[in-house]
Formats: C-alpha cells, sequence, structure tokens
C-alpha cells in the first residue's frame, strides 16, 4: 500500500468517525419517517400548511415543559412524543405539497430552539423542585449546549465549512430523553441516567465540532 493510499484510507476513517452521530441522526429520521408513514399519509391529505404544523408542533413542545415543570411527567412524556411526531411531519407535508419555503425551514430551525428550551427548563423546574440540583445543573448544561451545537454548525456552514459532527445530534438527543421521560415512572433513575449520558456526549459533540471547524478555518 502506497503513504497515499495509506493517507487516504486514514482520511476516509476520520471522515466516518466524524460523521457517526450524523449517520445516527439520518437512520433515526429515516425510522421515524418509516414508522409514522401512514400518520404522515394523513396529514398530507388534509393538506395543512407545514407551517401550522409547525407551530403546532412548538405548543406542545412548550406543554410538555408546563407539565415537567408541575411534575406531571407522564402527560409530559406524551406531549413530548406528539412534539417529535409533528417535527417529522412538517418537513415530509412541505415536501410532498411542494411548499417548501425559505421561511419554512427558518421556522422549522426556530421552532427546534423553543423545544429545546422548553423541555429543558421544564426539566430543570421539575429537579429545582425536588430539591436535586446537580440534576438542575445537567438540564441547564444540556439547554446551553443544545444552542450552542446548533449555532457552531449554522455558523460553519455560513463560512463554508462542514459544520457536523460528534456522537449527540438532535434527533438522537431527543430520542434518549423521550426514553428517560416514558420510563421515568418505573424508576427516577431512568431520567437520571439519560440526563447523565446525554450531557456527556453533547459536550463532545460541541468540543468535537469545534476542533472540526478549527482545523478546517486554520488550514
Amino acid at each position: 500500500m502506497t503513504e497515499a493510499t495509506m493517507d487516504d484510507t486514514s482520511a476516509a476513517a476520520g471522515e466516518d468517525q466524524r460523521s457517526l452521530g450524523q449517520r445516527m441522526e439520518e437512520n433515526l429520521r429515516w425510522f421515524g419517517d418509516f414508522i409514522f408513514r401512514p400518520f404522515l399519509w394523513f396529514f398530507k391529505k388534509l393538506g395543512i400548511s407545514p407551517n401550522l404544523i409547525t407551530c403546532f408542533g412548538i405548543a406542545l413542545a412548550i406543554g410538555a415543559g408546563y407539565f415537567l415543570a408541575v411534575g406531571n411527567v407522564p402527560l409530559a412524556a406524551v406531549l413530548f412524543a406528539l412534539s417529535g411526531v409533528l417535527d417529522l411531519v412538517d418537513g415530509y407535508v412541505a415536501k410532498q405539497l411542494n411548499k417548501v419555503t425559505v421561511f419554512g425551514s427558518f421556522l422549522d430551525s426556530f421552532s427546534d430552539r423553543i423545544s429545546d428550551a422548553a423541555v429543558f427548563l421544564g426539566i430543570a423546574v421539575y429537579y429545582m423542585r425536588l430539591g436535586e440540583g446537580i440534576y438542575v445543573g445537567l438540564a441547564l448544561v444540556l439547554l446551553v449546549c443544545s444552542f450552542l451545537v446548533s449555532y457552531v454548525r449554522a455558523k460553519a456552514e455560513s463560512m463554508g465549512v462542514h459544520g457536523k459532527g460528534g456522537l449527540m445530534a438532535r434527533a438522537p438527543r431527543l430520542l434518549a430523553i423521550g426514553v428517560g421521560l416514558f420510563f421515568n415512572g418505573l424508576s427516577p433513575w431512568v431520567l437520571r441516567i439519560v440526563l447523565i449520558i446525554v450531557t456527556v456526549m453533547i459536550v463532545e459533540t460541541l468540543f468535537e465540532r469545534f476542533i472540526n471547524i478549527w482545523k478546517a478555518l486554520d488550514a
């Protein structure tokens, strides 16, 4: 094997490692589309505006955050799941009805940030009421890092640099939080452990994206 071939192989391996989180997110979205296809078809037939669906999703996420804050975790879990479904539905309907717009893309990103803020703040208040400060802190770290991960990617791509990477993209992050919420009733440690794992992984994602962008811009 020549030196050039070895370099190419190493670069390809590095690229595979950097894109692991992205592949996870793409696979989860494909799986979600497959599972909820009848639901997606129903919304398509109704002809509801994709932007209106996005707004419904925002309302559900805010509702999930509220019920988390008051301690009703089961209801919050249901609303959180429905919000996630609508997050899949709006993009699907927009494509099927040929209503993909620049504002729709902006609204979708805006709704993601609102949803993240509502849920993580709800979790923070939930643990604050329980007097468990460490998990309040983890929820706030997740809130800040989720915003930073999104900002770093958007800023990098605006400068023509690949801004993806890391293990904890948004789709697997939401799936993990959803699992924590749904199974919190079995044991309060489920959500606690999920928060710890997701926090570690999102911090890793933020650092990995930052380092990749630093290398790309400093090259």
